[in-house]
């Protein structure tokens, strides 16, 4: 383990770094218990390297989405036949 990555085991608002960052995507999509959220809120206001990074990622997605602008809903046949797809991928 290098020194880096020793540095994600930081605990601060009872969060580690690493978890931080293994939910952080989860974090930017609002998808968290308010209760989760709050504890990262609280990790990201005392640890400086994770809210750079975590302000880093987020400017880059928000980037994106603008650019990329609203996914086209699928037509709800074609989604009906994707969800049967991955159910079968599933069960294999």
């Amino acid at each position: 383990m290098s020194a880096t990555d020793a540095g994600l085991d930081t605990v601060i608002a009872g969060v580690r770094c690493r978890d931080v960052l293994n939910e952080l995507s989860n974090f930017l999509d609002g998808t968290l218990s308010v209760e989760r959220k709050t504890m990262i809120d609280g990790h990201l206001a005392g640890c400086d390297r994770c809210a750079r990074f975590g302000g880093d990622v987020a400017h880059i997605i928000a980037q994106l989405r603008a650019s990329l602008g609203a996914p086209t809903p699928l037509a709800p046949d074609r989604a009906d036949q994707l969800l049967a797809s991955l159910r079968r991928a599933q069960s294999a």
